[in-house]
């Protein structure tokens, strides 16, 4: 019997070892449950199943189980993990999106005597000046025109009349000298009559 102690452990351990290489790891459950199932023998229209066997399968369960638990927490973890890089790209976008609104707004932006005011508002407000300083120009020039027409014509009255008046201050001025040389004539005639 001692010798056959060894030799039953030995069988015992090529059937477990060929038990074991028969469900290939490979196989899908429902592969290793029809396995089970077919291998076994029937009794009277039961199934008769192995304990090791099924032990085997509930094994194969239990591990199919951890291992789907296993990839269930680290598919969780990286959702987590997605969600928060989400989240973070979406706050670095808002944050973008701010800078460019301000960078927008600053560009979109004059200032003009320390107010600040939108450019099309700038420019309405500067084509406006423009053209009503255009206006005034236009005005003054209107109004600088006549009034230079005005004194051109009161300068040529003014040179007519100038020159009227030096031909009368000559008329009067020769006028005056040849009543002045009859004056004299006649105070000399005066004078030799009277004998003076």
């Amino acid at each position: 019997m001692p010798k056959l102690k060894p030799i039953l452990l030995l069988l015992l351990i090529i059937y477990t070892s060929l038990d074991l290489q028969a469900q290939t790891p490979g196989t899908t459950l429902s592969q290793q449950y029809q396995d089970v199932v077919v291998k076994s023998g029937s009794y009277q229209g039961f199934k008769e199943i192995r304990k090791e066997k099924l032990d085997l399968f509930w094994r194969n369960i239990l591990d199919t189980l951890a291992r789907e638990k296993q990839l269930k927490n680290e598919a969780n973890a990286k959702i987590a993990g997605s969600a928060q890089s989400v989240t973070q790209s979406k706050a670095e976008l808002d944050s973008l999106h701010r800078e460019l609104e301000e960078s927008r707004a600053s560009v979109n932006q004059v200032s003009l005597l320390g107010i600040p005011m939108e450019k099309g508002t700038y420019n309405l407000l500067m084509w406006g000046l423009v053209l009503m300083l255009a206006a005034a120009l236009t005005f003054t020039i209107y109004r600088n025109k006549s009034a230079l027409t005005e004194a051109r014509y009161r300068t040529s009255l003014f040179n007519e009349l100038s020159e009227e008046f030096q031909k009368y201050k000559i008329s009067a001025n020769d006028k005056e000298k040849k009543l002045a040389r009859e004056l004299q004539t006649e105070r000399n005639r005066i004078a030799e009559i009277t004998g003076r």
